[in-house]
């Protein structure tokens, strides 16, 4: 690994350049879910509005204001259908559901 502001090599997983003090960018890999993008989807068209898909994802807190919202009045349950398909809908831990 080297500092792009200076070209210093450096050794381990530094935050900064111990040459020049430059932040030393970190590469953000985000891990997949294991649960299915292909259930996520179906349950929030079909229980969308019950908050099925977000109990399914394990978001336990958001399925009840779902449930107790009728999925936000069905607005919530749209955007969440949409966000499913697209593969932007994320687990309890912040995974992204991106396996179908």
């Amino acid at each position: 690994m080297f500092c792009t502001n200076c070209g210093k090599e450096l050794t381990g997983t530094p935050e900064f350049c111990t040459n020049c003090g430059v932040r030393i960018a970190k590469v953000v890999t985000e891990e997949i879910s294991p649960k299915s993008r292909l259930a996520t989807t179906l349950f929030a068209w079909f229980l969308g509005v019950f908050g099925a898909h977000r109990f399914y994802l394990g978001k336990i807190g958001t399925g009840l204001a779902m449930l107790f919202t009728l999925g936000g009045l069905g607005i919530w349950a749209l955007i969440d259908f949409i966000y499913a398909v697209s593969g932007l809908m994320k687990d309890r831990e912040g995974k992204l559901i991106k396996k179908w």
